[in-house]
């Protein structure tokens, strides 16, 4: 992968890339961004929607109620969480705190991009660990650790692999670092995990109680609020201070605010959704599989999917109406990411790539 950073691609850049054709009488199925299939709680809709009735009443520029609300469904302090415009706004804002253009931020091979541009931003120089089977490996990551680290970005589960460190890895990852690299855990898909050896960087961080560690989390995802942009971060109080003077004051709007406390009233919706999202992904990787496309285990709402020709496997899935992502930018261009649709969108990727591999 070079070392010079690339723009952030959205879907309107990807689709442009390739001629896009909706099936007669179809819809386009657009699986190119990580959205939730699914949609929102019925709660957060509601609430979004009073909301708006008062739309000349500035937000809480704390975000105090839904604070509360997450120390009290996580067990955490609410006076150490700090919310943001999306889980990205609090990444940059963690990186403007912590790293100088001397410094250097780490991150593995296939890391999620907004981490080199983070540095890009901050003329920090980027630094990069080798993966081990597309996964983090604490031993690469431990031994690219030099004088001028100041940051550690680790995306678990990781985007656009779909894979994740298991919890005593990451522990062991936290144990070997030294005090002054700040571990900062981005668990954007944490609530599709389902493997009993996950940790989302939550216990870890109520465990050590240490200086170094941050985990950022979104409602983007599984609690389908993307167009909100809502994230927060656990942070030391050490921490907590800075990050609210450098964020922007009212960062998260009202109506973001709303929905993301109805969410989080509604548990079982998340807990459904992450149970139709595993079933479909296992069904979606053992058809892949059974066609020849090669998918490595994931644990997020999207795959990952190799192809001889990827390009060309974009382009057949673009005449049928699919839009798909794909991730040379992560130094991957022999793969494309698949979102896992809902089963219709999901049979219609099977039948297409079974054509193209035939």
């Amino acid at each position: 992968m070079s070392d010079r950073p690339h723009p952030y691609v959205p879907a309107a850049g990807g689709m442009a890339a390739v001629k896009v054709t909706p099936p007669p009488g179809g819809r386009l199925i657009d699986l190119s961004l990580n959205e939730s299939s699914y949609g929102a709680s019925p709660r957060a809709i509601a609430a979004a929607q009073a909301r708006c009735a008062s739309p000349e009443r500035y937000p809480d520029p704390a975000s105090t109620a839904l604070r509360e609300a997450l120390g009290r469904v996580h067990d955490l302090d609410p006076a150490r969480i700090v919310c943001g415009n999306g889980s990205e706004d609090l990444l940059d804002v963690i990186g403007r705190i912590y790293a100088r253009p001397s410094d250097e931020i780490l991150f593995t091979e296939h890391g999620f991009a907004q981490f080199r541009l983070i540095a890009t931003r901050l003329g920090a120089t980027p630094v990069t660990a080798p993966e081990r089977k597309m996964t983090a490996d604490v031993d690469a990551l431990l031994a690219a650790v030099t004088a001028r680290t100041k940051i550690l970005y680790l995306a678990n589960p990781n985007n656009p692999t779909g894979t994740y460190l298991a919890a005593a890895e990451l522990r062991r990852l936290h144990a070997n670092l030294p005090p002054s690299v700040l571990l900062v855990i981005d668990s954007a898909y944490a609530e599709y995990v389902t493997a009993d050896d996950y940790d989302s960087g939550l216990t870890l961080a109520r465990e050590r109680n240490a200086e170094n560690i941050i985990v950022t989390h979104t409602f983007s995802k599984a609690f389908g609020l993307a167009a909100f942009r809502v994230g927060w971060a656990y942070a030391p109080s050490s921490a907590t201070g800075p990050m609210h003077l450098v964020r922007a004051i009212g960062n998260v709007n009202a109506i973001a605010q709303a929905a993301a406390l109805a969410a989080l009233d509604d548990p079982d919706f998340t807990l459904e959704i992450r149970d139709r999202t595993a079933r479909e992904r296992g069904r979606m990787t053992a058809a892949l599989s059974a066609i020849g496309v090669a998918v490595p285990d994931a644990v997020t709402n999207f795959l990952l999917a190799r192809f001889a020709d990827a390009a060309a496997a974009r382009e057949h899935l673009a005449r049928d109406g699919i839009v798909t992502r794909p991730v040379a930018d992560h130094g991957l261009p022999a793969y494309l990411r698949l979102t896992i649709g809902l089963p219709e969108e999901n049979d219609a990727v099977i039948a297409s790539l079974r054509n193209f591999m035939a």
